[in-house]
């Protein structure tokens, strides 16, 4: 027998703002993101990319898709939050000038080339 919450685990429309924001890159879908350059652009996505890969991974890692409970977007909706929080700017803790930085490790297809 399956539990029911009647609160949902993760926010749907989040998700496909997200997925949707990393196809097209239409800042309208989160509008603090008007302004942001290349570095920050590609910052966002990254975490973006990577809070939407714990929500996919969050049912499997722990074999629950059948209890109900399968996925939880925490971490992608702490992203957007951080990143709306400072308003075009970098997060705190996420600007890779600074040497001690909170930004995940980058893949080489997001890195800057350096010419």
């Amino acid at each position: 027998m399956a539990q029911l919450d009647p609160e949902p685990n993760y926010h749907h429309r989040l998700a496909e703002r997200v997925i949707t924001y990393l196809q097209t890159k239409d800042w309208r879908l989160f509008p603090f993101a008007q302004g942001f350059d290349d570095a920050r652009r590609r910052a966002f996505m990254h975490d973006l990319r990577e809070g939407l890969s714990d929500l996919t991974d969050s049912g499997s890692a722990r074999k629950s898709s059948a209890t109900g409970f399968p996925m939880n977007d925490r971490r992608l909706m702490e992203t957007v939050q951080e990143w709306a929080a400072a308003k075009g700017d970098w997060p705190a803790g996420a600007n890779p000038a600074n040497p001690v930085t909170a930004l995940g490790s980058v893949s080489a297809e997001d890195e800057p080339r350096f010419e």
